[in-house]
């Protein structure tokens, strides 16, 4: 259960960055450099950080229950499809864009493939390297 709130925690801070980041660029693109926002923005940011985490639940926790490719596969496949309905989604609702702007739905969608894999890529990549470090660890133990 902690490994599961640490990943959940430490996922949610990556897709809150991921978010900040694409929002800044997106509203640029689209609005431009001196649109005027409210505070409910970062509300919605963070709710809908915290909403895409929760669809993690299907993915497991390292050194939890094993998985087969397929299945592990299948996770990510169903991962990545709920978080594009549910940035979609909530996009609209809370009047991001419009899906009768093309070119904004087609920006939403880049955006979230952008986040997905940027969060993907990084959290590998900090899994393989604490897996790293404790092999290093047990190497040393072994020789001392």
């Amino acid at each position: 259960m902690r490994k599961r709130l640490y990943a959940m925690m430490s996922l949610y801070v990556k897709i809150t960055t991921g978010i900040l980041f694409v929002a800044a660029v997106f509203i640029s693109a689209f609005y431009g450099w001196e649109e005027r926002l409210q505070v409910k923005i970062l509300w919605q940011i963070l709710g809908l950080s915290g909403i895409c985490t929760l669809g993690s639940l299907v993915l497991p926790v390292d050194g939890g229950q094993e998985v087969s490719k397929k299945s592990m596969l299948a996770r990510i496949v169903g991962y990545y499809l709920y978080v594009n309905a549910v940035v979609l989604l909530c996009g609209f609702w809370f009047e991001w864009f419009s899906f009768g702007n093309w070119e904004q739905v087609l920006g939403m969608v880049a955006a979230i493939a952008f986040v997905y894999l940027t969060v993907g890529i990084l959290s590998s990549w900090l899994e393989y390297r604490e897996a790293e470090r404790m092999n290093q660890k047990l190497e040393g133990r072994k020789r001392g």
